[in-house]
């Protein structure tokens, strides 16, 4: 397992790292690659070069704070887990597009930045931007969020947003890895749930899975209510016109939000 973990050096995306490393003890292998963008239109935690011969001591102060944060975890870190660190100037999911192809990324985890409303309720516009633009899934994790081993992860699904070979290939990897048990929670009406069970069955083949259904009234509400009920260790999602992101970003759910912290989410595009 290969996963990048971008980071502006703010606590949110510090608690990222954490839970990175602590997740990687659910694997046999793995490397963590910390990353940091300082273009200009992206930095937000350190001050920026103005001229260009700056830029090679500001570098290297960029490298010395992410060893910084690596050795503020070795403790943590299992023996098969390597945490190496890069930096450059590109716009940040640039910077992130071009590490997963090189380096052959299957994992992204995220903080959560920005400094009010539902920015920082949820999710900060550069993450939200990644969830767009990123090619693999992408692990989003609360401010406050903790690691528990992920034993149940939630996947809440709607017919209207078609469930496609890569996200299937891709949900079936990492419950594989994790040995977590899958919760399908369709979207719709009851009656509904066996074609959707149809559906899945044809592209997500994992034994230890389990269906249910919730009524598409208060779409984000109800289902972070069920992972809470369900001691949900991650949620899965996925993105689109009908995935129930649209309404986690949608301010006028923003004190539904408080029910989100507990649980960190995965964004499979």
């Amino acid at each position: 397992m290969k996963i990048l973990v971008p980071t502006d050096f703010s606590e949110t995306s510090i608690n990222a790292v954490k839970y990175a490393i602590q997740l990687t003890s659910q694997h046999t292998k793995a490397e963590i690659i910390l990353y940091h963008s300082y273009s200009i239109l992206h930095l937000s935690g350190v001050p920026m070069p103005i001229l260009p011969e700056d830029r090679p001591a500001f570098r290297k102060r960029i490298f010395e704070e992410l060893s910084k944060i690596r050795d503020q975890f070795a403790a943590l870190t299992p023996a098969t887990t390597t945490v190496s660190c890069e930096a450059d100037e590109l716009p940040l999911t640039e910077g992130m597009q071009e590490i997963i192809d090189v380096r052959s990324i299957n994992l992204v985890i995220m903080g959560i930045t920005g400094k009010s409303g539902i920015q920082k309720a949820f999710i900060g516009s550069n993450t939200l931007a990644a969830t767009e633009k990123i090619n693999v899934p992408i692990i989003i994790v609360p401010e406050t969020a903790s690691y528990t081993p992920l034993k149940n992860v939630v996947f809440a699904y709607n017919r209207r947003q078609p469930l496609l070979s890569r996200q299937s290939n891709a949900i079936e990897d990492f419950t594989a890895k994790v040995n977590a048990h899958l919760d399908v929670l369709y979207i719709g009406e009851e009656q509904h749930l066996n074609a959707a069970k149809q559906d899945i069955q044809k592209l997500l083949h994992i034994n230890d899975i389990s269906y249910h259904t919730v009524k598409h009234n208060d779409t984000a509400k109800d289902i972070l209510a069920f992972a809470d009920a369900n001691n949900a260790d991650l949620l899965l999602a996925l993105p689109g016109k009908y995935g129930f992101l649209q309404d986690l970003f949608h301010k006028s759910i923003t004190k539904q939000l408080a029910y989100k912290t507990k649980v960190p989410l995965m964004v499979i595009s």
